[in-house]
């Protein structure tokens, strides 16, 4: 069932927040799972989801309801992840810390280990490309706009991951 996020901001900027959990509910896993695919910590992935949501409901007023709201919170955690790593003089690296939740629900335990064994198969940029497109559920097209990238570009970098996940499969 598709969202309509467009529906959501506009009681937002209403200050309407009835809806919020609803919202908050149908998008959090794939915000999630974008900033986790560059932190690799599920505590730090926690904290800066709950940011970017704060940020998205201070500057609500300032949110185009006709933009692809789910891209725009999902920029908007990528960025939130970078300023992290940068105010903690941090470089990022995707192998820095392999931390898989403890008391977690099963499901998401089984994504982090596949998701671990995928990022030692990929380059960084195809393993973003590949979590935005899998896990985030975002068109070609949507993340060629995020990434201010040919669509042709991300295709291919996707194309190019699917063949390695493929290639490394033991049958």
């Amino acid at each position: 069932m598709e969202v309509n996020f467009k529906d959501y901001v506009l009681e937002f900027k209403k200050g309407d927040m009835s809806h919020f959990d609803v919202f908050y509910n149908s998008c959090k896993e794939k915000i999630f799972y974008n900033i986790f695919s560059l932190t690799k910590n599920y505590e730090v992935s926690e904290d800066i989801l709950q940011d970017t949501f704060v940020k998205f409901l201070k500057g609500i007023k300032d949110v185009n309801e006709n933009e692809n709201i789910l891209g725009f919170l999902m920029m908007m955690s990528r960025n939130l992840t970078l300023d992290h790593f940068k105010k903690n003089n941090r470089v990022l690296q995707l192998d820095e810390t392999k931390d898989i939740p403890q008391h977690h629900d099963e499901h998401l335990i089984d994504k982090n280990i596949i998701l671990e064994k995928v990022k030692d198969i990929l380059k960084p940029k195809e393993f973003e490309i590949f979590t935005m497109h899998v896990l985030s559920e975002l068109t070609f097209e949507e993340i060629s706009k995020l990434k201010r990238r040919p669509l042709g570009t991300i295709t291919r970098a996707y194309k190019n991951a699917i063949k390695k996940i493929k290639e490394s499969m033991v049958i």
